[in-house]
């Protein structure tokens, strides 16, 4: 997808100010200098969703949600990335540079792809209508004309030409996916002798298609290619009609196929999603969880069924914060929800099979229970320690709270005891310097952080913090990629003394750390200004110091090397070169 260009996102952000944003939609409270409210991403009665203007950045100290005024659009009005910019230029008077973006190597400009989308749709949709043997088809797999009016439903002839002749921008046609280019000059029709599924965006737009052949080919199912318009794994097929059907997605279920889509649409469940030909990925969890607070996985109860739920289950665990709730539901050998709503039970059997759907609790304790013999310590023991990898992926909130409750039911160990186990993945604390005061160790727990962490949560809180760094080399050749970013957000906050926390985040949108900086981004280190400010400098100097350590690790390593190189090394030397190594090879790959 061709990307925005950054200094345009810098620019909207400067135009927009968060607490207004929030507050047309939120009411809000000046609490000091920051605003508060309670939180529109779960129910509470306390308010504990805060607003810092200085940072422009949101945190909801009860569910953990937080981000910029982008963040705020896309999960507040469900919007994706684009679309949420689109929406703060149009309010901002600002228009999008697509030229600027077009000339970036990240792609091609979309207006051009998605006129080419339009016309496909249009040709393929009266292609439909002309073809009697479709129409056929489509009833006599009980698609009504309106469920395929609704969905547009097209057909792509069976032939090499028939949409390359009619469209006038082939190039651009190929880079949506429509085409291919022959390797001796010349397009070709992607999708030939198929029923065409529509894939549209969450603004309506066709993006992408899926093509259901009507022949014999081997590909039951041919989808579009990535493209600058599609990625499969951030789009769900039936999000866009079932948002359209109903104002308020109380739930949402997910399938496996796109007849299932309209089956159930059909027969009054407007509210069904499918993937696109790929198993269920973190991103369309939280696609998903933008515009419900419930979702329903429907999976055949078969052996890949089963591996379907626990991949579902796997990419669930990280977002099941506040009231957001995950449930499976198990269909019998050889049904799938088409079958199953046109069956005998006819909508009141999905109905049911709906509403006994087992809650993701209830599933993953039986995963994590099966096998074990929890009438015996060993299995109990078994089960605390199967549990600590999926309890620990959960935000810290209600539903990690019940399961660690149930795993103390079952194992028969205190929830305290277990919560302190599953906490040893983190660092131990270190103990308080003697003399401190019960004031003093409340406010150092900064201290018990690791040093990139403690560094990235004082200099959010306080950007003014990197212009009394006098240089930042030795955090540059820091082994931890953390120590590297904490180096570039430096150099940044000194030369952009004016810039927003939000503004330098949005830089990193795309980066593996993302959601962990917008976490440090909404801690408050206590202490006061200088306080800080003198934890800062201790934590560059001390990774700067590592810096240095590890630089003398490699060059005594490199003469070790040398040395072994023109002869065998005594056995002291050969002591030191496996120690230096053992040390080198430690070196930290973890998130700031």
């Amino acid at each position: 997808m061709a990307r925005i260009p950054q200094h345009f996102i810098d620019q909207l952000l400067e135009r927009t100010d968060i607490v207004s944003l929030v507050d047309a939609r939120v009411s809000l409270k000046k609490a000091g200098r920051e605003y508060t409210a309670c939180c529109p991403f779960h129910d509470e009665k306390t308010p504990s969703f805060t607003i810092s203007p200085v940072k422009q950045f949101y945190h909801c100290f009860g569910c953990g949600a937080h981000g910029t005024a982008i963040s705020f659009l896309m999960e507040y009005d469900r919007l994706e990335f684009r679309d949420a910019v689109e929406v703060l230029a149009d309010a901002a008077g600002m228009d999008i540079p697509e030229e600027a973006a077009a000339s970036t190597p990240s792609g091609p400009p979309r207006e051009p792809l998605l006129d080419a989308m339009r016309q496909a749709d249009r040709h393929y949709q009266t292609a439909l209508r002309r073809h009697q043997g479709v129409i056929d088809y489509l009833k006599n797999r009980g698609v009504s004309g309106e469920m395929a009016k609704l969905y547009g439903l097209g057909f792509a002839a069976d032939a090499w030409d028939d949409l390359t002749r009619r469209l006038p921008n082939k190039s651009a046609a190929a880079q949506a996916g429509l085409l291919i280019e022959r390797e001796s000059g010349g397009y070709f029709d992607r999708f030939r002798n198929r029923l065409m599924f529509p894939i549209r965006d969450t603004r309506g737009r066709t993006i992408a298609f899926g093509g259901r052949t009507l022949g014999d080919d081997s590909a039951k199912y041919l989808n579009s290619p990535e493209t600058p318009l599609f990625h499969k794994s951030d789009h769900m097929y039936g999000l866009y009609e079932a948002r359209q059907a109903l104002r308020q997605l109380d739930r949402l279920l997910v399938v496996e196929g796109y007849m299932d889509v309209i089956a159930l649409a059909q027969h009054g469940f407007p509210n069904a999603v499918a993937t696109l030909g790929t198993a269920t990925t973190a991103s369309h969890l939280t696609t998903l969880f933008r515009h419900t607070q419930e979702v329903v996985f429907c999976f055949d109860g078969d052996a890949a069924g089963v591996r379907a739920a626990r991949k579902a289950m796997e990419h669930s665990l990280g977002v099941m914060r506040g009231a957001r709730r995950v449930r499976f539901l198990f269909l019998p050998d050889g049904e799938d929800p088409d079958s199953l709503v046109r069956g005998e039970g006819g909508r009141e059997a999905m109905a049911a099979a709906i509403e006994a759907a087992r809650p993701a609790s209830e599933v993953l304790l039986g995963e994590l229970r099966e096998g074990l013999d929890l009438a015996t310590p060993d299995g109990r023991a078994q089960l605390v320690e199967r549990a600590r990898a999926p309890i620990n992926t959960l935000p810290p909130d209600a539903f990690r709270a019940e399961m660690v409750a149930e795993i103390s039911r079952l194992s028969g160990l205190p929830s305290d005891d277990i919560r302190e186990l599953y906490a040893a993945n983190r660092p131990a604390p270190r103990p308080a310097p003697p003399g401190h005061t019960e004031e003093s160790k409340k406010n150092a727990y900064s201290a018990e952080l690791p040093p990139v962490t403690r560094g990235f949560m004082l200099l959010l809180a306080d950007p003014s913090l990197a212009g009394r760094i006098g240089t930042t080399d030795g955090l540059r050749d820091n082994d931890n990629p953390g120590a590297q970013i904490l180096a570039e957000a430096i150099d940044f906050f000194a030369s952009n003394p004016n810039v927003s926390v939000a503004q330098w985040l949005e830089h990193h949108r795309e980066h593996r750390f993302f959601d962990r900086l917008q976490r440090l981004a909404a801690a408050n280190p206590p202490g006061d200004d200088e306080q800080r400010a003198g934890e800062f400098a201790d934590v560059v100097a001390r990774l700067q110091q590592h810096s240095r350590s590890r630089a003398s690790l490699r060059q005594r390593y490199n003469a070790l090397v040398a040395q072994q190189e023109r002869g065998p090394l005594d056995e002291a030397a050969a002591k030191e070169l496996k120690e230096v190594l053992s040390q080198l090879q430690g070196r930290s790959q973890t998130p700031p």
